[in-house]
């Protein structure tokens, strides 16, 4: 339920390159929030605050990306400037807004935040976005001083926190927090009830049923005055804490906010790596938007699907598989370079993609037959496009509810992922 369209980008191993987490972090995490704005045709960020938050939740080890996902990617050096000391790829709801028909017509500004663990000394961030040419362009950098007063140090006390599951230590487990959206004071026993509900649904999904002890499930026991969420579409609309809300970009479905503030600090209340908000509804819908957050409705029939879908999105920056409004594929794609999601592609460079992963004489692309259902191929229509671009299986989690398994191209993404955070 997102639109991912920019490319994939090659990155020397020198960049992989291993840091000692002690030479240059404390593990705490420092948060950068700041505002992207602009139109479809240009953007801009700028600066709003730099927060100190009590846990660093990732890895001390994995500290470079290695998997260059994300149409943007935040680059944090040491004082020279020169030395790459941690990085992560992401993608954002404003990336997606820019799509749309109203960007072509307006201006509009996003808040956005990024986390990295707490510099003991001065560093370098630079902020980069992807071109669809595949070239990632440095548009914002800032020095930080880990010493200023101006660093804000809010107190993490007001709501309860609990960890559901997992005995992990953070570092070495992937955390997923978990926040209440929609739920009332007296709901809140509901939210419990439901999240290990939830818990259940996402060990019953390879690879995560396998390595259940290398994930920790927390919950931060927020309360909303108002029970469920906005459907503006239906004229609904309630106080919630998170203020999420259907018919993001006009589609009914799209499950989403974008007070990115409010859910930074309530996440801060727990080491994470992950950020899950669920929401307090029957209605169908969610959203899932790479290292930013997962949305998920708490009681539709289809909610256990829902949940690991978006879950793929957020996680391992997995695309939609399905197609959705498009009928050419040069609406939404460079034509001349690959998709930079490992799930899909136009062909232009299939060896880039899983191409290895298809047995000899299997044709390419992979007509639409029993023949070739249960076998890993080139099957068009994939990332909300009816013509030219492929997807690797004909079903998978990230095409439909009616498998809970994701296909062989994405469990491996979804595995390699696992891994990173663990380690």
């Amino acid at each position: 339920m997102k639109k991912l369209i920019f490319l994939l980008l090659i990155i020397p191993n020198t960049l992989f390159a291993q840091i000692n987490f002690d030479d240059y972090f404390l593990p705490k995490t420092l948060r950068f929030d700041y505002t992207r704005a602009g139109n479809s045709d240009t953007s801009y960020v700028f600066f709003e605050q730099i927060k100190e938050e009590p846990f660093w939740g990732g890895s001390k080890v994995n500290l470079v990306d290695k998997f260059n996902f994300g149409d943007y990617r935040l680059m944090l050096y040491d004082s020279t400037g020169t030395k790459l000391i941690y990085s992560r790829g992401y993608s954002t709801l404003f990336r997606e807004w820019i799509d749309t028909k109203e960007a072509k017509r307006t201006s509009r500004s996003y808040y956005e935040a990024v986390v990295m663990p707490f510099p003991k000394h001065k560093a370098i961030l630079r902020l980069q976005n992807r071109d669809k040419k595949n070239v990632f362009h440095t548009v914002f950098e800032y020095e930080i001083d880990p010493q200023s007063y101006f660093i804000v140090k809010d107190k993490y006390d007001k709501y309860p926190v609990e960890k559901l599951h997992g005995k992990q230590n953070p570092e070495k487990a992937l955390d997923i927090v978990v926040l209440p959206e929609g739920y009332t004071e007296a709901e809140l026993p509901k939210f419990r009830k439901d999240v290990k509900r939830f818990i259940g649904y996402f060990f019953k999904v390879k690879p995560f049923k396998q390595n259940r002890d290398k994930v920790n499930f927390w919950i931060v026991n927020v309360p909303s005055q108002e029970s469920g969420t906005d459907i503006p579409g239906e004229g609904i609309w309630k106080n919630t804490i998170l203020n999420t809300h259907f018919y993001t970009f006009d589609s009914e479905r799209y499950l989403t906010t974008r007070d990115v503030n409010t859910i930074r600090n309530l996440a801060a209340y727990a080491p994470y790596d992950q950020i899950y908000i669920l929401v307090n509804t029957s209605k169908y819908g969610g959203g899932g938007i790479y290292n930013y957050y997962n949305l998920c409705m708490a009681d539709n029939e289809y909610a256990e699907q829902v949940f690991t879908h978006e879950f793929g999105h957020a996680f391992a920056a997995l695309a939609d598989e399905y197609q959705y409004g498009y009928t050419n594929a040069d609406e939404l794609y460079d034509m001349s370079v690959e998709p930079w999601q490992v799930n899909i592609t136009n062909l232009v460079n299939f060896e880039s993609k899983w191409k290895n992963m298809v047995e000899k004489g299997m044709p390419i692309p992979t007509p639409d037959t029993e023949e070739y259902r249960n076998r890993v191929g080139a099957f068009e229509g994939a990332g909300y496009v009816h013509k030219k671009i492929y997807r690797p299986v004909y079903d998978c989690k990230m095409r439909s509810n009616q498998t809970d398994d994701f296909c062989p191209v994405c469990l491996k993404t979804v595995n390699e992922m696992l891994d990173f955070y663990t380690k």
